[in-house]
């Protein structure tokens, strides 16, 4: 809190009507008083600084061997000489006129918060739902894939195998264990349970930022899975979309409480 002297017993009682409004972060109050028609606040003379100059000058003159003495003014002009003075008490009522002032700040401050909070959840949701299309387009394509790399396995396991050398039987189910190596399926439905509950915090409001930034580092992880698993390029390109705006949501998640 920045105020006039005079007003500094106040900053308890605004420490905690703030506070009360903003759970985080740092916030500055600056408090502007002026009074019209009272007496003009005059500087005093700090004698403790005053002598401590003249103190100090002395000593410099001895060491320089040098005559005269300071010069009142240039004395006078030194840092802390003269301090500023309060003229008499604040009015009694200075109190509820600064605690009114602040509750009106303390509203506009809010009005703001509600404003831009509206404007960063509806882009989040908006970024939700661009990663949830692209786990669509990978879930179809994955599987297409699947189907095409089981084709792809036992053709190249059949012509490197000379005939009845291994049974038809154990070649099927080597092949489904392979294909099964790079199936992505559990990843995607665990990404959109992560998904359905960063929309479900977005929804319930309050402090939710340190909750949104642990399931960001689920999904992230997620997609780094389906990165590697991947047995498609295109797979894999949807993947890096979908840690491009992970990474996205994560930079304006910073912005939540």
């Amino acid at each position: 809190m920045r105020c006039p002297s005079r007003l500094q017993a106040l900053e308890g009682l605004v420490r905690e009507r703030v506070s009360a409004r903003a759970g985080r972060g740092k916030v500055s109050v600056v408090v502007e008083w002026e009074e019209q028609g009272g007496p003009a606040a005059l500087p005093t003379l700090d004698e403790e600084a005053a002598l401590h100059y003249l103190g100090q000058l002395e000593r410099l003159r001895e060491l320089g061997d040098m005559a005269g003495r300071p010069e009142l003014g240039m004395v006078a002009g030194l840092p802390g000489v003269f301090r500023a003075g309060a003229a008499g008490e604040v009015a009694p009522q200075a109190e509820g006129l600064v605690l009114a002032a602040l509750e009106q700040a303390l509203d506009s401050f809010e009005q703001m918060r509600r404003t831009e909070g509206a404007a960063l959840a509806a882009d989040l949701r908006a970024r939700v739902e661009l990663i949830e299309a692209r786990l669509d387009q990978i879930a179809a394509r994955a599987a297409q894939a699947r189907d095409r790399l089981r084709e792809g396995l036992r053709d190249k396991l059949e012509a490197l195998l000379r005939p009845g050398e291994v049974p038809a039987e154990r070649l099927a189910l080597e092949v489904v264990l392979l294909a099964e190596r790079s199936d992505i399926a559990e990843e995607v439905v665990r990404f959109r349970s992560h998904n359905a509950q960063f929309l479900a915090a977005l929804d319930q409001g309050g402090e939710v930022g340190r909750r949104l930034n642990f399931l960001l580092q689920e999904q992230n992880r997620e997609a780094n899975t389906i990165s590697s698993k991947a047995a498609e390029a295109q797979i894999v390109h949807l993947a890096v979309e979908i840690k491009e705006e992970v990474e996205r949501l994560r930079e304006q998640v910073q912005n939540l409480a």
